[in-house]
């Protein structure tokens, strides 16, 4: 019986992957037409009097798209296979089946609840999401497939971030994502699609009022594909539709994720995209109800709902947009607002497998536990549970930078900007800048009216940023905690050990190798802006500080700003979105895409020389 199962499903999978060959080739061009209608349409660019035209065109490429998912489920013969074969798709065709018979009950031909009007526009809607849910499986497995044609996956990484960019940056540029009277130029949307697209958030223009409701929309999108990086949705999608990225594939995603995905791609993945879901969903909660407008009157319902959707996704992509021209200056002594969003950033910021094994850690079973009598019966047999090198040092160093940096914080700002403030005010602008200051980009004080000594500070923990694995940049919590080990090691003449674990040499190598690149991308920027920026800063516009504060903020893609990113010369621009373009996909990966691996026949000798 069980060969006979193996066989049909061998055959199964067969004629399932047969057909999607022949689909792919007429879903593909579908996919891209469809979404090319969607956003020309809502930018404006096509006549409002096109609406039903392109409703029905749109109607007819989700009709093609269901075609392969409805094929998928005959060639199964069966609705459990099918749905093997077919999740995403199903799932989809299964909720928008369900708001689709809710509509028809609450339309004026069933409980007459809406109007003949409103039941049209929300059928378009409707219609448009399941075509874009539809649109955007076929273009992630459309770049799965690219990645499994090309010699280097991680060429793929560096390019797909590269082209996301360009298309945001068009999208930016379309007449409905600005608001009408706002100029907008090419170098602004495309700093804005950068910064969107490496989870940054400096800005040259005003979020929230020189971008549309759609505009809006395409950053937020851009942060979300960013943070998460396209690769990990190409592994998702390909595991799901049965295709999985095998070892090739797994171990560029992992390069690219400072991880290691060999055997274990798909739970890694999975846990990716629900994590992400859970978190962003519950920061929706948390901050709904919280927005306020400049009056400082609470914001509508459906303006409530996208505030929190908006900075809910900017705060775990640790991308720090915000909607407010002042980011959180005025939540600065706003406890509910200051704690859910530090507690979205330092979740974006831990890492999935840190978040991962803490969530899957048998608390039960530890030896501590043990000790009741009862529990000790129970778990009686079961190995004790430890969690890795890694989501230790990762844990300890998120509390100690979170706590070194909230007394920085206030010992620098105590008799500046945070002089009028009641105590708890304090206590709150501390900590929510400490968080910020680890790639966060938000900020609850003006930043450019703070110190020197802070601003230097804020540069220091920039520079460590996240931890690895994680949607946060800089060079890493891990590393920092490797280098001040090594050294300290150094220093006592004792190998570099943590947690009664060695730490290999050739960690210590990469640790120092990107200590190293971080440094010198950063100095380069710096002495490039002070070339670019001359004129500005012999006018005494803004100082050395800020040129080197903008710099570090922009590699270690933290998104606070010293006040100059607006005030950039078109050729600093350029610099600042290479920093967040380089810093974003990491210097060390970069290398490594770029160079050229020699393979050497020989070795030279060893001989010592002296040093210091």
């Amino acid at each position: 019986m069980g060969d006979t199962r193996l066989i049909h499903r061998i055959l199964t999978d067969d004629r399932v992957e047969k057909w999607r060959a022949r689909c792919f080739w007429v879903n593909a061009p579908t996919a891209l037409l469809a979404l090319a209608s969607f956003l020309l349409f809502h930018g404006e660019v096509f006549p409002q009097r096109w609406e039903s035209f392109i409703a029905l065109f749109q109607a007819l490429c989700l009709i093609v798209l269901i075609g392969e998912t409805v094929g998928v489920f005959v060639l199964a013969r069966n609705l459990k296979e099918g749905w093997r074969q077919a999740p995403g798709d199903t799932l989809a065709l299964l909720v928008g089946a369900l708001m689709g018979l809710v509509l028809f009950v609450i339309s004026p031909w069933g409980a007459a609840y809406l109007d003949e009007s409103t039941t049209f526009t929300a059928f378009a809607y409707l219609t448009q999401a399941g075509l874009l849910s539809f649109v955007m499986v076929r273009l992630l497995r459309l770049l799965s497939f690219v990645t499994r044609l090309v010699q280097s996956p991680l060429h793929v990484f560096l390019g797909s971030f590269a082209g996301l960019i360009l298309v945001g940056s068009g999208l930016l540029m379309l007449p409905g994502a600005h608001a009408p009277g706002q100029e907008v130029s090419f170098l602004d949307a495309l700093f804005t699609a950068t910064s969107a697209t490496c989870v940054t958030g400096l800005t040259v223009v005003d979020t929230g009022t020189v971008w549309t409701r759609f505009g809006q929309l395409v950053i937020i999108t851009l942060v979300q594909m960013g943070g998460l990086g396209i690769m990990t949705f190409a592994a998702f999608f390909g595991l799901a539709f049965g295709r999985g990225m095998g070892v090739k594939g797994a171990a560029a995603v992992g390069e690219v994720m400072n991880l290691d995905l060999i055997g274990r791609v798909g739970r890694v993945t999975v846990w990716i995209l629900g994590t992400t879901m859970v978190c962003e969903g519950l920061g929706v909660f948390l901050l709904y109800g919280h927005w306020v407008d400049a009056a400082g009157n609470a914001l509508p319902v459906g303006e409530q709902l996208y505030y929190s959707m908006f900075h809910s996704i900017s705060a775990f992509c640790n991308a720090g947009f915000s909607l407010y021209s002042d980011s959180m200056v005025r939540y600065v002594g706003h406890w509910p607002v200051v704690l859910s969003l530090s507690w979205l950033v330092i979740m974006g910021g831990l890492g999935f497998t840190a978040i991962m094994e803490v969530t899957t850690f048998r608390f039960w079973a530890h030896p501590w536990a043990r000790r009741v009598t009862f529990i000790k019966r129970k778990v009686k047999g079961q190995p004790i549970p430890r969690l890795s090198l890694q989501s230790k040092i990762i844990l300890y160093m998120t509390v100690i930078l979170l706590a070194v940096g909230t007394v920085g914080m206030l010992v620098f700002e105590w008799n500046y900007t945070l002089k009028s403030l009641d105590w708890d005010d304090k206590l709150a602008a501390a900590l929510f800048q400490s968080m910020a200051a680890r790639t966060a980009g938000f900020n609850s004080v003006d930043t450019p009216s703070t110190s020197t000594a802070t601003q230097f500070w804020t540069i220091l923990l920039m520079i460590v940023g996240g931890s690895p694995g994680s949607v946060a940049g800089g060079i890493k919590t891990t590393t920092f905690f490797v280098m001040i080990l090594s050294v300290a090691a150094t220093f006592s003449g004792r190998p570099t050990e943590a947690f009664r674990r060695r730490i290999p040499e050739s960690l210590i190598r990469k640790s120092l190798v990107m200590l190293v690149l971080a440094m010198v991308f950063i100095c380069t920027a710096t002495l490039a802006l002070c070339v670019t920026e001359a004129e500005h800063m012999a006018g005494e516009h803004y100082g050395f500080e800020h040129v080197l504060f903008e710099a570090a903020s922009a590699f270690c893609t933290v998104g606070l700003s010293s006040g100059v990113s607006s005030e950039l010369t078109p050729a600093g621009r350029i610099i600042i979105i290479a920093c967040m373009y380089i810093g974003r996909i990491g210097p060390l990966t970069l290398v490594l895409a770029i160079g050229r691996k020699a393979q050497r026949r020989f070795e030279y000798p060893e001989e010592n020389i002296m040093i210091g």
